[in-house]
């Protein structure tokens, strides 16, 4: 005679999942939601800061051209080269604002955050909103003919801090 043998009912029984086996399923799933979430999060994060650099950088060089127009203005006006902008030799250097034409020195604590308009553009008069960013304007002499121009932009995204310089030489070139 023959006697069956006993076989484990879980093992023979294919109609359900043991404990790990559910597991490793939720964990698999967990990888592949969690991979491609992460990735477009580090992209949003990469785009916002490009964004940021990209108007900082525009921001940097529109100090820069400001401080060229107040050169080439004062020739035409037959004033000093450096006329109205004895602010941005001080220590804390200066502010300058192309839309309102104006030149204001920065004090110790810092200078002012620029504020966007309605017309989107950035500016330090009205009451409009304040951005993230702070423009400074300093001027060094290097020369009696020359002087060297550096615009720092600061602004923080991401509760990180970044800087953007642009740094030229202008020249009394009369």
């Amino acid at each position: 005679m023959i006697t069956p043998t006993r076989t484990s009912l879980a093992a023979s029984d294919p109609r359900g999942f043991t404990l790990v086996e559910t597991l490793v399923a939720i964990a698999i799933i967990m990888i592949a939601i969690v991979g491609p979430y992460y990735s477009v999060q580090q992209a949003i994060t990469a785009s916002a800061i490009a964004r940021d650099q990209l108007i900082a950088s525009s921001l940097a060089q529109e100090g820069a051209e400001y401080v060229y127009y107040r050169r080439d203005s004062n020739f035409l006006a037959g004033s000093s080269w450096l006329s109205g902008l004895s602010a941005c030799q001080g220590t804390y250097g200066c502010t300058v604002d192309p839309s309102a034409n104006a030149v204001a020195a920065c004090s110790s604590s810092g200078c002012a955050v620029l504020k966007l308009n309605t017309s989107n553009l950035y500016t330090y008069s009205g009451s409009y909103p304040a951005t993230k960013f702070t423009r400074t304007v300093k001027i060094q002499t290097v020369s009696s003919t020359e002087v060297r121009v550096t615009v720092t932009v600061t602004w923080s995204t991401e509760h990180n801090s970044y800087t953007v310089d642009v740094v030229e030489n202008l020249y009394n070139w009369l």
